[in-house]
């Protein structure tokens, strides 16, 4: 069954399971399940008010779970868990190297990071791993799923359920989001962070 017909048949139930599955395995994709939402939405069969708020509640209920996981089962579980939905070389230095980057400035990087893919199918990790306040990491990630949500969704009203329809508001959101990712590629690769993670890998491989 694709995500048009678990909408069609579900509504705001296969909104709320799909975007909840979504922030915990990034899997299937949020920008396609709102972008046909806002079309139902366009067409009367859905309101975009509860597409938005059921999006930001699901995602938020799934960056809950990962972060919960994360919380206590600590950065070589969330690796195992990282290793299992996605292939990276090494996501040892990978997610080290955001959860370094995290301690710096974790409320900035948490309010950003959720705004960007695909930075923000990581970010509760490192938050669940610096035991972040739930009071304020969870207010936050629902503020910007609902801020996320809200962009393709009047996306899907506006302009239908192809991408190939808007245009240079697609392009404007794309550089946007290129510039966001360059300054956290920046950040997550600085010569501090780098060092640290080279010499922490040194260390966990010799322990071996």
């Amino acid at each position: 069954m694709t995500i048009e017909e678990l909408i069609i048949k579900f509504s705001y139930f296969a909104i709320f399971f799909l975007i909840t599955v979504n922030g915990i395995t990034s899997f299937p994709s949020s920008q396609i399940i709102y972008v046909i939402a806002g079309y139902f939405a366009a067409t009367g069969h859905l309101s975009l008010f509860w597409i938005i708020f059921i999006g930001a509640l699901g995602h938020s209920t799934g960056n809950w779970i990962l972060y919960e996981i994360s919380r206590r089962k600590g950065l070589d579980y969330s690796i195992k868990f990282i290793k299992f939905f996605f292939q990276f070389t090494d996501p040892y230095k990978e997610i080290r190297k955001f959860q370094l980057a995290f301690n710096k400035r974790q409320v900035f990087f948490l309010f950003i990071g959720k705004l960007v893919n695909p930075i923000k199918i990581f970010i509760p990790i490192p938050a669940g791993i610096a035991k972040m306040n739930r009071l304020i990491f969870l207010p936050i990630v629902f503020i910007t799923s609902a801020i996320w949500s809200s962009i393709f969704v009047f996306i899907g009203y506006y302009f239908g359920k192809s991408y190939e329809n808007f245009g240079f508001v697609g392009v404007g959101i794309l550089m946007v989001a290129l510039l966001v990712m360059f300054y956290f590629y920046k950040i997550m690769n600085s010569k501090e962070i780098l060092e640290q993670v080279e010499k922490e890998y040194g260390e966990k491989k010799n322990k071996k």
